[in-house]
């Protein structure tokens, strides 16, 4: 029999019903590692538009540190989500015994930051960090993790009252899971590559999480300009991410699993750790990202409220973000 559970990624995300199945026979360990493959394929062109998540403030520069009156500086926090594909997410889940997952082609994918920037000594420039981390938590039948940190540094180019602009480069670290226990257990027939005898192995009682990280180097050039209570902006950013993304899994699992990465190597496929207690496969992706982002901030007296809207231009993934702040 069948049994239903909620799914949950974080607040604001996604809620929807999830069967797992029990134990299930004929799955081919070719399909699950060409899944696995696609998964961080598409993962990877969404990762570098969610590590660019906070510190999207709208003045193009924020002032000197020193000399200047009042020093300028600023900290805050914001929260958003950017767009990722399903569709391969999708495809690998159902290998391990997930139902259907909802009939939508993308899905909400969080980010929360704090953040703070300061002006610069004596040259127009600034500096930003951002952190936001959500420990390993449970969430009934599920397990999600994040993490992202971040720094970046912009320089003036224009320092001008009118339509100052700024270019900049950064750093961005995200990492991030989701997973939980299903079913009773999967099977995964191969053949041996050496005799063409068929085989299987089975994962009995499997906990299954789909994880990812990536290291991104952003640059940008942004634009703003204040008017009255209000600063529009908009920028371009160009991102290139170093990214790995596949899945663990805890369980028993049994079977002739010295001859797996026999056939995964002779039929071309990436290779996975494999034990009598789990079996896993990170698979390893790089992707160059270009970005759109634009929006406006409110300016009350030493408080910003950040709106920042941003499009991938590679694959048509978006996201939005809010943001508070005290800034001087």
């Amino acid at each position: 029999m069948s049994r239903r559970t909620r799914i949950g990624f974080i607040a604001l995300i996604l809620v929807s019903k999830i069967s797992f199945a029990a134990f299930a026979q004929g799955e081919t360990l070719a399909a699950l590692q060409r899944s696995a493959a696609g998964f961080s394929s598409s993962i990877a062109q969404s990762l570098p538009l969610n590590a660019a998540l906070g510190l999207n403030w709208s003045d193009a520069f924020i002032g000197r540190l020193f000399p200047g009156l009042p020093p300028s500086f600023g900290v805050g926090v914001s929260l958003g989500f950017t767009t990722i594909e399903l569709d391969a997410m999708a495809e690998l889940a159902e290998h391990f015994g997930f139902g259907s997952l909802p009939n939508i082609t993308r899905m909400p994918f969080p980010a929360y930051t704090a953040e703070a920037r300061v002006g610069g000594l004596f040259l127009p420039f600034d500096v930003g960090l951002k952190f936001g981390i959500l420990p390993e938590v449970g969430l009934g039948n599920i397990e999600l993790d994040y993490l992202m940190v971040g720094v970046d540094i912009r320089y003036a180019v224009r320092d001008s009252r009118l339509l100052p602009i700024s270019v900049g480069i950064g750093f961005n670290h995200l990492r991030g899971g989701i997973g939980g226990s299903v079913g009773s257990g999967r099977s995964f027939n191969f053949t041996d590559p050496e005799t063409d005898a068929p085989l299987e192995i089975a994962i009995t009682a499997p906990n299954v999480n789909f994880n990812w990280h990536t290291n991104t180097i952003d640059f940008r050039a942004q634009v703003s300009q204040s008017l009255l209570i209000f600063t529009p902006y908009l920028g371009i950013g160009v991102s290139h991410a170093w990214s790995r993304a596949g899945y663990d899994v805890n369980a028993t699992v049994t079977g002739p699993i010295d001859r797996v990465n026999a056939y995964l190597r002779y039929v071309g496929l990436d290779e996975m750790d494999l034990s009598n207690t789990g079996m896993s496969s990170q698979i390893d992706n790089n992707a160059w990202g270009v970005r759109l982002f634009g929006g406006a901030s409110i300016n009350l007296p030493m408080f910003r409220i950040d709106l920042t809207g941003l499009y991938s231009f590679r694959d048509g993934n978006y996201g939005v973000s809010i943001g508070f702040r005290f800034q001087l």
